[in-house]
């Protein structure tokens, strides 16, 4: 089986990347840390692959099966689609920082996600 988790290097997915790493160690599942690059947000795909690489390290150093996989698009939608391209069981997403207000005008990748996922979702606190 296998678990992914989204990834941004923000606070809310480091705690995120934390729990999932602890979860595949538990259930010795692969992880999939997935960092989606937005459309618009190209020039960050440097960054994108410097963040990820330290979850990457972080990762392996604790004994995890895990791989690292950089997309870009729309992130709900990217999510879910490599959550069904890897046979993933367990999407893990950290909880949304956008005030309510934000929420309601744009909605949250977070909610997105439960919402619309064929699997388990654990979004960390």
């Amino acid at each position: 089986m296998a678990m992914l988790v989204a990834y941004d290097g923000r606070e809310n997915t480091e705690k995120a990347l934390d729990y999932a790493i602890g979860n595949s160690l538990a259930y010795r599942d692969r992880l999939i840390v997935l960092a989606v690059v937005p459309k618009g947000s190209e020039g960050d795909v440097e960054r994108v692959h410097e963040y990820t690489a330290r979850a990457l390290e972080r990762a392996r150093s604790r004994g995890a099966d895990v791989q690292s996989i950089v997309e870009s698009g729309q992130p709900d939608k990217v999510i879910l689609e490599t959550a069904n391209r890897f046979g993933c069981d367990t999407i893990i997403v950290g909880r949304s920082s956008k005030t309510t207000l934000d929420r309601v005008i744009m909605g949250s990748v977070s909610n997105s996600i439960v919402a619309n996922a064929s699997c388990t979702v654990i979004v960390v606190q």
